[in-house]
């Protein structure tokens, strides 16, 4: 069974991440500033969660919290937020999901939907090519009006 978890260390916590994240693709090629920072601000303020199953790690999530104009600029223009504001808003900003099946990814949705119910959210899908930036609201399913 699959837990969610966080570390109460936050240097712990910080190691774990990145050693985890780091490991997988598409992750694993980021500049390690980049991924360490992003990291690490995660942690700090919280915005985060482990998929642990039987003590070994099997997924990781990160986000930021946002006003909904730092969010547009930052995943529509690629202008990054300060750490100040990532930490406070109204959207939830998924920065990083990774996990290693889908009972873990299940369980890191679950845990984020549950606790930003109703908040709006936005997430970068960079591997698509049309409408990269996904919206929505966490706990609403909302049918997408293109999709039969």
């Amino acid at each position: 069974m699959v837990s969610i978890q966080q570390v109460p260390d936050v240097d712990a916590a910080t190691g774990l991440a990145v050693t985890y994240v780091a490991a997988h693709a598409p992750f694993s090629a980021y500049r390690a500033d980049k991924l360490v920072g992003s990291i690490a601000g995660q942690i700090r303020r919280r915005h985060y969660a482990f998929a642990v199953r039987d003590g070994v790690v099997v997924g990781y999530i990160g986000w930021a919290l946002c006003t909904p104009a730092i969010a547009r600029k930052w995943l529509e223009n690629n202008e990054a937020p300060t750490f100040e504001q990532c930490s406070q808003g109204d959207v939830l900003v998924v920065m990083v999901v990774i996990a290693e099946d889908r009972s873990a990814i299940y369980r890191l949705h679950a845990y984020i939907r549950k606790r930003y119910t109703g908040h709006a959210y936005m997430a970068l899908r960079p591997a698509r090519a049309e409408r990269p930036v996904r919206r929505g609201r966490m706990g609403i399913v909302v049918k997408h009006p293109d999709r039969a």
